[in-house]
């Protein structure tokens, strides 16, 4: 490509490691925005330079994002990538600042990915799309709740309406629950409450799919094999799976908006075998998508080619299953243990840092890992 286009990524956590390297593989030069020099991530020998910001705020970004711009004025196109909510939020909201200097995949239906990711709109989204959602109320103060919750059946999901709050989901079991739990965050308020789905880890599936004006361009399913906490926090061990009633839902639901660029759909299957919408992702890759990377599913490169105008490539798609060694670093040994094999759940393992070719975040993670248990001990 020359030197015509190339990818800026806000942040190299995990996700935006996986990002970035998934751009490099396929030939596009990424450069990446960070406000921590000490996390794994930095370490990649595929960003072609790392630009330091003091935080995320919107306000140090609508500076910085323009300064970093002109320092990379030689090329003609810069396609930006948001790797968590909130900055999914910030582009939504200062897009006409943004749009001056960058290229974002999804710019045209940034309207509704701004109501997408507010958890309030998701029931009717779901009903509209003729899908299953929990039985749901929204407490706006503390004070609501003994009135929108009194028809409630026990246990309860509570999950912060506004993305990146300090907490994803918290369940309560009774009433006197629910209070502990709305004064002790009650500085994320509003929430949602949604009546639990009965199920563990393993009922959880998700889709991820790349959008192009709301038509397909590829798709993929994959399984939640276990999350912290068990099955109603962030996936820990997930793998590819065969399931078109998923993949018929996702596309059904994602059919209202006619979006372009990654999206996904979360959902429990139930004891009775329905299904029931979770919540979608928008805007950026998920939290998983290294799972996605391992398998052939490039969704970043293809979000970046959307987002110029080019037509998205695909390839055919294989079985892997996706560890993350950053929240619980060594689940990789334990199903190997428990299993006996190094290949425990009969694929291809992918991991958060570990990457042949790119090795000095998996020994960043280590080091840090040790100086934990250390501390620990």
């Amino acid at each position: 490509m020359g030197e015509k286009q190339a990818a800026l990524v806000i942040g190299v956590c995990s996700h935006g490691l996986s990002v970035i390297r998934s751009l490099h593989a396929n030939g596009v030069t990424v450069f990446a925005i960070e406000k921590s020099t000490d996390i794994p991530g930095v370490k990649t020998n595929t960003i072609s330079q790392l630009f330091q910001v003091k935080d995320f705020s919107a306000e140090e970004l609508l500076i910085s994002l323009p300064q970093i711009r002109k320092s990379l004025s030689q090329w003609n196109e810069i396609v930006l990538f948001a790797t968590n909510d909130n900055h999914v939020k910030f582009i939504c909201d200062f897009f006409p600042q943004l749009t001056t200097y960058f290229k974002i995949s999804w710019a045209e239906q940034r309207e509704m990915v701004g109501q997408l990711i507010d958890k309030r709109n998701l029931e009717h989204f779901s009903k509209a799309a003729g899908l299953n959602y929990p039985k749901s109320a929204i407490i706006n103060q503390s004070s609501q709740k003994d009135t929108v919750l009194s028809d409630f059946r026990y246990p309860v999901i509570i999950k912060p309406a506004k993305p990146l709050s300090s907490f994803k989901t918290q369940i309560a079991r009774s009433h006197e629950e629910v209070n502990k739990l709305t004064e002790k965050f009650a500085a994320d308020l509003p929430f949602v409450a949604q009546e639990y789905i009965e199920g563990g880890d393993q009922t959880l599936y998700f889709c991820a799919l790349t959008l192009e004006a709301g038509a397909l361009v590829q798709s993929m399913v994959g399984q939640k094999i276990s999350s912290f906490p068990p099955a109603r926090g962030q996936t820990t061990i997930a793998q590819t799976s065969e399931n078109h009633e998923v993949t018929d839902f996702t596309l059904r639901f994602f059919a209202q908006f006619k979006l372009s660029g990654p999206v996904s759909l979360e959902m429990k299957k139930a004891p009775d075998n329905t299904y029931w919408v979770i919540e979608p992702t928008v805007g950026r890759t998920d939290f998983w998508s290294e799972l996605c990377i391992k398998a052939g599913f490039h969704q970043p490169y293809q979000e970046f080619l959307i987002a110029l105008g080019q037509k998205a490539s695909t390839q055919s798609l294989t079985g892997a299953v996706w560890f993350d060694c950053e929240r619980a670093p060594l689940n990789y040994f334990k199903a190997c243990r428990a299993k006996k094999t190094f290949k425990p759940f009969g694929k291809p393992p992918a991991f958060t840092y570990f990457r042949l070719g790119d090795l000095k975040p998996f020994f960043a993670a280590c080091l840090l890992l040790l100086k934990r248990l250390i501390l620990k001990r």
